[in-house]
């Protein structure tokens, strides 16, 4: 550990981190609309306490992503994913649902640029994608309305 931050000593680091610390580090001056080759400059003369902060988050949301993405991609809890997904759905269908009966009634406080036609059929396919989720449900004995223990 350094004197300085009491940091223990960054491990090698790769491009992948690299990239992602840098993206991080951009992120500050995303509400300047700053070009990504000045962040880039910028990212390449920061201190070397600056950088080595950056480096640690880069490596900490890299870790949390290839952890998510082991844990989903052995296909382990394919019924809490279906949970998930019929829920996402079924509240997005809810919103398009709501905001065409606003339409309808006169009382929607924007005019949709997509024909309504278009925003009905959309909601149609939702609806049955929807129905095909819950039959597939019912036949893989999956409770849809189940909660996971997150949101318990």
């Amino acid at each position: 550990m350094s004197d300085e931050t009491l940091e223990p000593p960054l491990p090698p680091i790769d491009a992948r981190t690299e990239a992602v610390a840098e993206r991080l580090f951009g992120l500050k001056f995303a509400l300047r609309k700053d070009d990504p080759k000045h962040i880039h400059d910028e990212w390449e003369h920061a201190a070397d306490w600056i950088r080595d902060g950056y480096l640690r988050q880069a490596i900490e949301v890299l870790a949390t992503a290839d952890q998510a993405q082991s844990a989903s991609a052995d296909g382990s809890d394919y019924k809490e994913r279906m949970r998930v997904e019929y829920r996402d759905l079924t509240a997005r269908a809810g919103r398009l649902r709501d905001m065409l009966q606003r339409y309808a009634d006169g009382t929607l406080d924007f005019e949709p640029v997509c024909p309504i036609s278009l925003l009905s059929r959309q909601l149609d396919v939702m609806d049955e994608y929807a129905n095909l989720l819950r039959r597939r449900a019912k036949i893989e004995h999956v409770n849809l309305e189940k909660q996971d223990s997150a949101t318990e």
